[in-house]
């Protein structure tokens, strides 16, 4: 990310954070208006280039030589096993190993620096082209139209974009750019750089950057640690959306074992009112979410296990009326979506960054 964009993402959160912890008074809930901001927030990650990266991140990963990264509705189950499978990597050891100055990416073969992929139907994967455009530290892919329901590429092939990629040590840390741009480079509809950082008995992975489509644009900021001691692994997801206003924060505790749990503790903040959900989930037996609204208990949210569909009602289990209902589905899903957006974005450049599924 340039220094530019970062400091973007930077101001875009900080401003946001600021705002969300103002001392004032809160403002009153109005829910048709959050669930608006919230549809804002989701939109600006759905542009059709950005959707073709969340399905086809792993087809790229593989291009490059990666694995094949756990799909997004398997993370939750997948980590609460084995709450480091992302950092029990041996080569992520030798990455984390003291580096010397910045190189591109040694990683990406020789044979693919500079050049473009495109995506074979014979073959049913990505192969290299004669295509130029490519930056010469990377590589470049061509996104096409996709099924998000069924995750999967539509035929006949419909180019919607290009995804650049490339790759970095600086500070014996791992960076992996990732810019994906509109068909023809108009718009830039998602800028983000994934780091590689921390110590070999506390790894961390942090991705920051931006997304956009239309009027509104999301600046975002995940930061996963582990920590070999606990054997757990922490997420912690911050957003805005600076056109409504919006910011949302949370953070989740994957704890492993014989007992996996995840501690939930998330906020969203704008002008039309302040949510919290706070509470743990254990893997086996589900648990209860605490929902206040401006301080106050507002609702609870049961859930059989960390995956199962979710029951809403009010503090004593009474019926919320459907519009409150909505509202708190659109925003616990929000927060859920901390996962699928971080194994999204990891998983074309995972193996760039030595990162095990």
């Amino acid at each position: 990310m340039t220094r530019a964009r970062s400091v973007f993402v930077l101001a875009a959160l900080v401003a946001a954070a600021a705002c969300s912890d103002s001392t004032g008074p809160l403002p009153p809930l109005d829910e048709a208006a959050l669930v608006g901001d919230m549809n804002a927030a989701a939109s600006a990650t759905d542009a059709p280039a950005a959707a073709s990266l969340a399905v086809l991140g792993d087809q790229m990963n593989f291009a490059l030589g990666g694995g094949v990264a756990v799909v997004a509705a398997e993370a939750v189950p997948a980590l609460l096993k084995d709450p480091l499978a992302l950092v029990k990597d041996g080569a992520l050891a030798k990455r984390l190993a003291p580096t010397t100055g910045g190189t591109t990416a040694s990683v990406i073969p020789q044979a693919a620096l500079g050049k473009t992929f495109v995506y074979s139907t014979d073959s049913g994967r990505y192969v290299l082209s004669a295509r130029t455009g490519a930056p010469a530290n990377g590589v470049r892919f061509v996104l096409y139209a996709v099924d998000p329901l069924f995750q999967e590429i539509v035929l006949p092939l419909t180019e919607v974009g290009y995804a650049d990629l490339t790759r970095t040590v600086v500070n014996d840390n791992a960076r992996a750019r990732v810019e994906v741009w509109t068909t023809g480079g108009e718009t830039k509809v998602l800028d983000y750089v994934a780091i590689v950082g921390g110590t070999l008995v506390a790894p961390a992975v942090t991705v920051e950057g931006f997304s956009r489509n239309g009027a509104d644009s999301l600046a975002f900021r995940l930061v996963t640690r582990a920590s070999l001691a606990n054997e757990s692994v922490s997420i912690n997801w911050r957003a805005a959306v600076p056109s409504r206003d919006l910011v949302t924060v949370v953070e989740q505790v994957l704890t492993g074992g014989e007992v996996g749990s995840v501690a939930f503790d998330g906020k969203i903040a704008s002008a039309n009112g302040v949510v919290t959900m706070k509470g743990t989930l254990q893997q086996q037996s589900g648990g209860t979410i605490t929902v206040k609204v401006n301080g106050e208990t507002f609702a609870r949210i049961v859930l059989a296990t960390p995956s199962a569909e979710p029951e809403i009602t009010g503090p004593t289990g009474e019926p919320l009326t459907e519009q409150q209902v909505v509202m708190l589905q659109q925003i616990f899903a929000w927060f859920q979506g901390a996962y699928a957006l971080f194994f999204g974005l990891l998983a074309p450049v995972s193996g760039l960054l030595d990162l095990a599924f």
